[in-house]
């Protein structure tokens, strides 16, 4: 227990000191509330630049400028772009720092100043206009960095329409039956000139033609071919087919041969058939069915080679074959080709009836398509 005299003796003490220190318990939490108050009004802020600089500062400052001062980064020019972001517990400001890029345009070169972006948005805040057709290097959609450069390529179309001549062109037709008159040509379709409509487009590039591009093309007339027939060394007359040639001689098949044999040549009518009751074509020919057999595959050519009348089959007969004036003739599609060739001295090669099947349906399809030629129309 506290004696009485003990009780007065502590009260007075505490009562003497009170004023010192009540003091300092005051400017301790003075102290304590501006320390409150000070990290309150603190943030973190993250500042950057496009050169690649970056500090963080924390601060209670609240100007940008201040801010990027405090960070030690050079502050920005009036051409830079401040990107300034806030999100409450780290704030960012980042420094787009401004470059100039030389611009070449309209014949001509100026430096612009920018913070980068696309050529196009580049362009168009610098005022720089580009039309629809306009080109650009890079291209539009290309980001611009410090060091690089634009050139604008100003681009026009014109479109217009014309009438065009098409000239005729020239088909030849090789055949080695002109081999006596090897200078001779037989013209078998007169040509004719054709007309277009054509649309083009050309395009201009700083006022230079550098393109043009057929838009389109319509036939107001049809272009008509010339079709000559000339000599050809080795060309048969016949379009028949058979097997492959080989030293002039067919490379199998061959069952017989009965060389320098005179021929004599014959026409007749397009329409008109021979005495097996085959039509008549380039590729048929008469002879004397005792020594060769209707429907028989030939290949017949001259002995030194300059005149080939090529595959054929027997169909045909004359009194001349069973004369023995001629061991054959040959059949030709006009009556001049048929005095131009009258007698040659030919090699006759008889292909045996099994290689000669071979080929059989693809002749049938040849001999209908010179047929229809001819205006022949087989059923």
């Amino acid at each position: 227990m506290v004696q009485p005299k003990t009780k007065e003796h502590l009260h007075r003490w505490f009562f003497d000191r009170l004023p010192k220190y009540g003091t300092l318990l005051g400017c301790v939490s003075v102290l304590f509330g501006v320390i409150a108050v000070t990290a309150s009004q603190l943030q973190v802020v993250t500042v950057s630049d496009s050169h690649g600089k970056r500090a963080t500062v924390v601060s209670a400052e609240r100007e940008v400028v201040e801010l990027i001062a405090q960070a030690g980064i050079s502050p920005s020019s009036t051409s830079d772009e401040l990107l300034v972001t806030e999100t409450g517990d780290n704030n960012s400001i980042h420094i787009l720092r401004a470059f100039s890029i030389p611009v070449t345009a309209d014949g001509s070169t100026s430096e612009i100043v920018t913070t980068g972006g696309t050529v196009e948005e580049v362009l168009a805040e610098s005022g720089i206009h580009l039309g629809a057709d306009d080109e650009t290097e890079p291209a539009r959609d290309a980001i611009i960095q410090e060091g690089g450069s634009i050139t604008i390529r100003r681009v026009s179309y014109d479109t217009y329409t014309v009438q065009e001549v098409v000239p005729a062109e020239t088909v030849s037709l090789y055949t080695s039956l002109f081999y006596r008159q090897q200078d001779y040509t037989q013209v078998l379709q007169q040509g004719a000139d054709g007309l277009d409509e054509v649309t083009y487009r050309d395009k201009y590039v700083d006022g230079e033609l550098v393109a043009t591009d057929e838009l389109s093309r319509v036939t107001l007339s049809g272009m008509v071919q010339n079709i000559v027939k000339q000599y050809g060394e080795g060309a048969p007359v016949s379009s028949f087919v058979g097997p492959e040639i080989v030293d002039g001689m067919p490379s199998k098949g061959v069952n017989q041969i009965f060389t320098e044999k005179r021929s004599t040549g014959y026409s007749a009518s397009a329409t008109a058939k021979g005495a097996s009751g085959r039509n008549l074509t380039y590729g048929t020919v008469a002879v004397d069915p005792s020594v060769i057999p209707y429907g028989t595959l030939l290949y017949i050519t001259s002995a030194d080679g300059r005149f080939v009348y090529g595959y054929a089959y027997a169909a045909d007969t004359g009194t001349a074959m069973q004369a023995g004036h001629a061991f054959i003739d040959l059949y030709y599609e006009t009556y001049d080709e048929s005095v131009k060739n009258a007698v040659i001295s030919v090699n006759v090669y008889v292909i045996d009836d099994e290689v000669a099947a071979q080929y059989e349906e693809q002749n049938d399809k040849i001999m209908k398509e010179s047929l229809a030629d001819r205006g022949v129309i087989l059923d």
